[in-house]
């Protein structure tokens, strides 16, 4: 491959994000033989099928940056996102991310190991924002959306983390106004507001 290619392919990485989907390399010229080299001489790696990265970038991406750029309909939940925002000291094992119950689940990148959770559409929705990140912006839960999801399924991922999530949220920057807006919403506010007012 001649370097010019070489440099095209190192530009239109650093100006995409880094993550290029196959169908941008082959809008810019680069047939599968070209990204069959690209791989070969060390300049991208395959994060899945049809996404490609640039592989110097690998050790600069945390899981949870390549987990969301490689799954754009997903949004980054429960245990990701409290360890994101420093809510709980538990290290998840796996990059949790919650996709609508409508549609095709999307193939998995080949690493990190992802978590699914799919969620019905009206709840889905309740506190998606966006947060920038090295390369690019990621679709989180917000705060309140998340100690929301841990009080929720308290019994499924433990009343202890939950309680952990929630009294780190407590100590810190809050909007409990938005907290009971969406436990509403979640149908769970009579039983977060105990717990609530119990730390305020």
């Amino acid at each position: 491959m001649r370097d010019q290619k070489i440099e095209k392919a190192k530009f239109l990485f650093k100006n995409s994000g880094m993550i290029v989907k196959s169908s941008v390399l082959n809008e810019n010229k680069f047939c599968s033989n070209d990204i069959a080299e690209l791989i070969s001489i060390g300049l991208i790696e395959r994060v899945k099928p049809g996404y490609y990265i640039l592989a110097e970038a690998l050790g600069e991406i945390s899981d949870v940056e390549l987990a969301a750029a490689v799954i754009p309909a997903g949004v980054v939940c429960l245990y990701s996102a409290a360890a994101y925002y420093e809510l709980t000291t538990v290290n998840p094992m796996s990059v949790n991310i919650a996709l609508p119950n409508v549609g095709k689940l999307p193939i998995l990148p080949e690493h990190p190991p992802v978590e699914l959770f799919k969620i019905r559409r009206p709840m889905f929705e309740i506190g998606i924002t966006e947060v920038d990140m090295t390369y690019g912006k990621m679709r989180i839960y917000d705060k309140e959306r998340v100690v929301c999801d841990f009080i929720r399924l308290r019994h499924q991922l433990g009343e202890d983390v939950a309680l952990e999530v929630l009294r780190s949220y407590m100590s810190g920057s809050k909007n409990i106004q938005k907290l009971y807006e969406y436990a509403e919403k979640m149908r769970i506010k009579r039983v977060i507001r105990p717990y609530v007012e119990a730390l305020l």
